[in-house]
């Protein structure tokens, strides 16, 4: 891939990213709104330059900056009844689908021949410890793991189960202990019920399902734990690509290979 096409890929990146972020601002405020209409405005400038003199890529920005220019006119008059609202959703997912589609053309083929993904797995650190999922690193061929110890699997919370698909994981597990097993009892169910909110959210803007699981263990069933998360690695790699960059770019990343 030249300079160029690295150039754009990483701008309508920026531009996608945007998406599933303003999804999420709707049910915060209009401040968090306009703060993500602005973060799009500012790549489009860039994207904008990038593709000049490029037929087919400057048609598709300018697809894009079309639709990001009408949310900014949406968002300016007010999304005061259902149907402006849905309107603004619909654009947003417009958005995600070109941004997505223009990133797919260039990069889907290298994609297919490498197949090599990012993995976040979200665990609790009251079931397990950092030592018991290492194999899981070790064992999975040319992949990228990233493990996250939180105090409650009930901890995942949505912005952080979107913040990184945002960065790159072409899928993201969260190991929660059993029901039963739950110490602080509602951990577990609210796992469940933050993955499928954002499994949901992402299906909405275009991405195929099963991004997202939870895998129920219970303790001292690490073994089994990884077990499950090395099969769902091998469903992810036979999902399309997400769209976003899976390339490693946190020190705290294992990379195998």
């Amino acid at each position: 891939m030249s300079k160029l096409d690295q150039a754009i890929d990483e701008y309508s990146r920026a531009i996608g990213v945007s998406c599933p972020r303003l999804l999420l601002a709707l049910h915060e405020s209009p401040e968090a709104v306009w703060g993500e209409i602005m973060r799009m405005e500012s790549a489009c400038c860039v994207f904008e330059k990038a593709c000049s003199g490029l037929q087919d890529q400057s048609a598709a920005a300018g697809e894009i900056i079309t639709l990001v220019q009408a949310l900014h006119s949406r968002m300016a008059k007010g999304l005061t009844d259902y149907e402006e609202f849905a309107a603004f959703r619909q654009c947003v997912w417009a958005i995600q689908s070109c941004a997505s589609r223009m990133r797919h053309s260039s990069a889907e083929n290298v994609w297919r021949s490498s197949s090599s993904l990012k993995i976040c797995v979200f665990y609790c650190s009251n079931n397990f410890d950092a030592s018991q999922l290492s194999g899981l690193g070790k064992s999975v061929d040319k992949d990228t793991v990233k493990m996250i110890g939180l105090p409650c699997s009930g901890k995942a919370d949505v912005p952080y189960l979107v913040k990184a698909v945002e960065t790159g994981a072409d899928g993201v597990a969260v190991v929660a202990c059993k029901k039963a097993e739950c110490r602080h009892f509602e951990g577990s169910p609210r796992a469940y019920k933050r993955v499928a909110a954002v499994e949901s959210l992402l299906e909405e803007i275009g991405f195929s399902p099963g991004r997202m699981t939870v895998v129920e263990c219970g303790k001292g069933r690490a073994g089994h734990a990884c077990d499950e998360i090395k099969l769902f690695i091998e469903h992810v790699r036979s999902l399309p690509p997400s769209g976003f960059s899976s390339s490693p770019t946190n020190k705290q990343e294992c990379t195998v290979g």
